[in-house]
């Protein structure tokens, strides 16, 4: 289960890209680093949730529950897909740990933890200077 995920998506809501820059490479080379696969894996990864958030910010608001949900679906895809890949090029034999039922158990940790971090950076973490220039209500 990745956890942290949800934590930098709460960064780039907020508009927090210093923090995400420094928080978002050292823990994708602390995954990379850590995991069985190929190197290239995380990257691929993060790299493919930057950029399903960018495009997907054209279309949705950033901060929107329907927008956050969907990135959480594709970012719950996404890892299947590039973890089965990957092993497929290593020639390792996945048998059936990554299911629907690994899917959806991803996707909702990643949804009920961004609730978590998200409202209690609401709470606690903006002071109200950065209210006033975010127009957070």
């Amino acid at each position: 289960m990745d956890f942290f995920s949800p934590g930098l998506v709460v960064m780039l809501q907020f508009g927090l890209y210093k923090p995400f820059l420094l928080a978002g490479p050292l823990w994708m080379l602390i995954q990379e680093g850590s995991g069985g696969l190929a190197f290239g894996t995380m990257i691929l990864f993060y790299l493919g949730f930057m950029v399903f958030f960018y495009i997907g910010g054209f279309f949705l608001e950033v901060r929107n529950v329907f927008f956050t949900m969907f990135l959480f679906l594709f970012m719950a895809l996404f890892k299947i897909l590039i973890v089965l890949a990957m092993a497929s090029l290593q020639d390792f034999v996945l048998s059936g740990q990554y299911g629907f039922e690994d899917f959806l158990v991803q996707a909702v940790v990643y949804f009920l933890v961004w609730m978590i971090i998200y409202n209690l950076f609401r709470k606690y973490f903006i002071n109200e200077s950065f209210k006033g220039k975010q127009h957070i209500q």
